[in-house]
């Protein structure tokens, strides 16, 4: 029993050994790998200047693409560690990118508007080409825009400048002042030459310095009057070459003659190589008498007194015009004595049927008395159409 004390307290103190030397060893395994120096921590200012570089470091990446970083392997130290330094790729090159933009075109600098200047916007009176007979007085009116940036006052004036004057006056003052921008009718007596042909004369504005000028993009053209001047035959009188002496009227009032074609109120023109319904164009003159554009309307011309002598014949043909298939019309030979009552001397209906009317009337009821003759047209309900012609109205003896 005594024994197995023995080996009881010797086991134990074989434990307190082991026990100890465990202990021990530990302390000193732990003395052994604890770091002799602790790493120092980074100032305020080191921290700002990492903060920068990341911050450099990411707008870097935004503006093109990175390799992605490797990280560096930390070296074991027993006594400091390395201080991690962050690597900052370069730049990427940017090569310039040409403009393809198309560049503006330069401002352009406004012309300035000269002073004096016209443009012709119609002829009111008297169309190119108008027929008169010889010494017949006439109104030629044309109408003008101020296209210039000054006003035209009474000092201002119509001036002829080149071809035939037709005995018209070489100098007409305006009549009203103009504004640019606004237009007028300028107005010039002219006679008719007493010769057969073509006539023209050029005319032109003139500013109070006599400056003159006229129309076109530079004011240097000149604008005219141009007319046909046909010779009277053998006859006693002829209505178609002295039909402007004659007063022209509808119901819609007083007629301007020459008219204008297609004048609601009913014209008269002197037309010189007419064609008629049967599709013949005649070397004499017609007088196409239009009647007022309304059902039954009428045009009628009142020539000046002529004293009727034994003999005497009035002579016309008279039909629609080429193209007028609608023309339904009734045309009147008339007279008046004096201021006495209209008398109708003759009237005859036409229609478009390729067929004219020869007229020869003896005028010896009316011998040795003056007397007024009316050349007139009425329509036959609607005036549509109704394009009627008097070829070579005339008084043979």
């Amino acid at each position: 029993m005594e024994r197995n004390y023995s080996q009881y307290v010797f086991g134990i103190a074989i434990a307190l050994v082991i026990f100890v030397l465990i202990i021990g060893g530990a302390c000193l395994f732990i003395y052994f790998i604890r770091p002799a120096q602790q790493p120092t921590q980074p100032g305020t200012e080191a921290l700002y200047t990492q903060a920068a570089q990341t911050v450099s470091a990411q707008f870097t990446l935004t503006a093109a693409a990175v390799s992605p970083v490797v990280p560096t392997a930390m070296a074991a130290s027993a006594t400091s560690l390395p201080t991690d330094t962050p690597t900052v790729p370069p730049p990427p090159t940017v090569t310039p990118v040409p403009s393809t933009a198309t560049p503006l075109p330069p401002t352009p600098t406004p012309t300035p508007i000269p002073c004096n200047r016209a443009k012709f916007i119609e002829d009111v009176t008297v169309k190119d080409g108008t027929v008169f007979p010889p010494n017949a007085e006439f109104l030629k009116t044309w109408r003008l825009k101020n296209t210039g940036s000054c006003t035209w006052s009474r000092d201002y004036r119509l001036v002829f400048v080149n071809g035939e004057r037709m005995d018209g006056p070489r100098v007409s003052q305006l009549e009203e002042n103009v504004d640019p921008g606004e237009t007028v009718d300028v107005s010039v007596e002219l006679v008719a030459p007493e010769k057969g042909g073509r006539y023209r004369g050029y005319w032109m504005m003139s500013n109070p310095s006599g400056d003159e000028f006229g129309i076109g993009a530079d004011a240097a053209d000149a604008f005219w009057v141009e007319i046909r001047v046909i010779g009277s035959g053998e006859f006693a009188y002829d209505f178609a070459l002295n039909f402007c002496l004659a007063r022209w009227s509808s119901d819609a009032g007083r007629l301007t003659c020459p008219g204008d074609v297609g004048d609601n109120d009913g014209f008269v023109i002197l037309v010189d190589r007419p064609e008629f319904e049967i599709g013949r164009v005649e070397n004499e003159p017609a007088l196409w008498t239009n009647p007022e554009d309304v059902d039954d309307g009428w045009i009628t011309g009142e020539y000046p007194e002529f004293k009727v002598e034994e003999g005497d014949r009035f002579k016309a043909v008279v039909g629609c015009q080429d193209g007028a298939k609608r023309c339904d019309v009734i045309f009147q030979f008339s007279y008046r004595i004096g201021d006495g009552p209209v008398q109708i001397f003759w009237d005859s209906r036409e229609v478009y049927d390729d067929s004219l009317t020869k007229v020869d009337l003896d005028l010896r009821p009316l011998a040795g008395q003056k007397v007024k003759f009316l050349l007139g047209v009425l329509a036959n309900g609607s005036a549509n159409d109704d394009q009627a012609l008097w070829l070579s109205p005339r008084i043979t003896d």
